[in-house]
């Protein structure tokens, strides 16, 4: 009988280990589970670029940031946003609810605007000119706030000093730009400065917003020799009417920004918005790593190249200079007409 009630509570306290151990292992397993699927969620991060209009610069840049995050270990959610010129197509509720861990915003007008409206998620400015006199940071070496960037300053001297190989004897030259915007008056004036020092006469004319860049273009355009058009988001957007003027009148123009070149400018020397793009992505990165905006201090783009469009020069009556063409980095030879 002993013997029996011993096997009795021996296979007892056999079946309450078992069911310890079934409990135990089961714990561990949703335990293990909860970790993985947060680790999972900590890793998933939500990205919004807002861009300030859509043209072929502001494009590459959105491009080279989705390939620099396609190409990285991030999983990344993206929502992309192109208000155009109206700030009351930003729809800052959609973008809050949702709950990006970073925006990038690109060009001086979105990054404006998105500043002046969200101070608590970072944020990473690309393609703008003049990121202090924008209002965006205090200081380029050391931004302050949930802010930092690129700046794409054109670098005008060595554009005009392009233009001039082109045209050794050049006495008048013009600029076209947008008055409502802001990096555009910054590089008028600079491209006045450089001009002037050079001994040429500088002639300019502005457009307002909706307004047509062609009919800037006949107020000035029996005063110039040739045409430069800076990274101007508004004017760059009707690059391919201005070319068409331009060749009617046998009137070169010059850019800042190689799409322009594929849409009948001249050549340009200009940063190459793809390369800056993967730039702003891998600053990105940084930030949603952790690294504070406020002490990031604010880059400059690293790619410079030189475009020309053999057909435009043409058309235009211009002849290249042979180590020019040597030098380019894209050839076009195509116009539309």
């Amino acid at each position: 009988m002993k013997s029996l009630t011993k096997q009795i509570v021996t296979n007892l306290f056999k079946l309450i280990t078992l069911k310890k151990f079934l409990i135990l292992v089961l714990t561990v397993f949703l335990l293990f589970f909860t970790i993985s699927t947060q680790s999972y969620s900590d890793q998933q991060k939500r990205l919004v670029i807002v861009q300030s209009i859509k043209h072929p610069a502001l494009d590459d840049v959105t491009n080279g940031i989705k390939k620099y995050f396609k190409d990285s270990a991030l999983s990344i959610e993206l929502m992309h946003i192109v208000p155009a010129a109206d700030p009351d197509l930003l729809d800052i509720a959609a973008i809050r609810k949702f709950r990006p861990h970073l925006i990038i915003t690109i060009g001086t007008q979105a990054s404006q605007n998105l500043s002046s409206i969200i101070d608590d998620i970072p944020i990473v400015f690309s393609a703008v000119t003049d990121p202090v006199g924008a209002g965006l940071v205090k200081d380029l070496t050391k931004p302050g706030g949930q802010i930092t960037g690129i700046t794409d300053m054109s670098p005008v001297d060595h554009q005009l000093e392009m233009i001039i190989q082109v045209h050794p004897e050049i006495k008048n030259i013009g600029l076209i730009f947008s008055e409502f915007e802001q990096n555009a008056v910054l590089i008028r004036d600079h491209f006045k400065r450089s001009s002037e020092l050079r001994g040429i006469t500088f002639w300019e004319a502005s457009v307002r917003s909706g307004g047509d860049v062609t009919d800037a273009l006949m107020e000035i355009i029996d005063k110039i020799e040739a045409l430069y058009i800076s990274t101007d988001n508004y004017v760059v957007s009707q690059v391919g009417e201005l070319a068409k003027t331009c060749a009617t009148a046998q009137l070169p123009i010059y850019a800042a920004d190689l799409n322009s070149v594929a849409g009948g400018a001249i050549a340009a020397l200009s940063i190459d918005y793809y390369k800056m793009g993967i730039q702003t992505g891998a600053m990105s990165h940084r930030v949603i790593q952790g690294s504070d905006p406020a002490a990031m201090p604010v880059e400059k783009a690293e790619e410079m190249n030189i475009a020309i469009n053999v057909i435009a020069a043409e058309k235009m009556n211009v002849l290249l200079p042979m180590d020019l063409v040597i030098a380019a980095d894209r050839i076009y030879d195509y116009f539309s007409e």
